[in-house]
């Protein structure tokens, strides 16, 4: 078992004023599967995502990675296993405004990962010529693909994809979900939360979900 997500509960709090976000969610991860989180508007598929990344640390219930509780690891364990073995995307692609695409890609990298290797990422996305172009000179499709390269050249297991489509038209979404599909080709395994109910159909072998932060299926 890769991941088990065991009867996770997370609250928010403001002022007098309680959210759940995430309700006793229970669920298990094989290595190689492509699970789409789906759900509407607030019922807890980014809270979900961060809490599986060890970003948001949930009140009760635990994450398991290969059978140990990622929240009893140290801090410096805690970053280990996001730094070895996840890859992240977001909705706002979060690029250095001050860095080029191909910086911006390389600041992730290990000193083992050449040139050449990262060449062969962009080439693959369509972003070599854009190597020397800040993120306010890319259009949004573009901003993604440089995001996605970011999350994946170190090699991670698992990609964690939060709405990567949600600012994209219809042709970079294609793009974005085939880069996913291609990464999850190659054995490795993706949680993608989407707002797009065909990717759970045409991507997923496994869908989760969500209403009111319970698990509903």
């Amino acid at each position: 078992m890769m991941l088990e997500i065991d009867n996770i509960t997370k609250r928010y709090r403001k002022d007098e004023q309680v959210f759940t976000a995430l309700n006793e969610v229970s669920f298990t991860v094989e290595e190689g599967d492509f699970i789409v989180v789906t759900g509407q508007s607030g019922s807890g598929k980014s809270t979900l995502l961060h809490t599986v990344g060890g970003l948001i640390h949930p009140d009760t219930g635990k994450v398991l990675y290969r059978g140990k509780n990622i929240y009893s690891f140290s801090g410096k364990e805690l970053e280990l296993y996001r730094k070895r073995n996840i890859g992240f995307v977001f909705q706002q692609f979060h690029l250095l405004p001050y860095l080029s695409v191909f910086e911006n890609i390389r600041m992730v990298c290990p000193a083992a990962v050449t040139r050449t290797e990262i060449n062969s990422y962009m080439e693959k996305c369509s972003i070599l010529p854009l190597e020397n172009k800040y993120p306010s000179e890319l259009s949004v499709g573009e901003k993604q693909r440089t995001a996605f390269i970011r999350a994946i050249i170190t090699g991670p297991e698992i990609l964690l994809a939060d709405e990567p489509t949600g600012n994209l038209d219809p042709q970079n979404s294609s793009v974005i979900l085939s880069l996913i599909s291609e990464f999850h080709k190659s054995g490795k395994t993706v949680l993608l939360v989407s707002h797009d109910p065909a990717a759970a159909t045409r991507y997923a072998t496994k869908s989760v979900i969500l209403q009111e932060g319970k698990l509903v299926n």
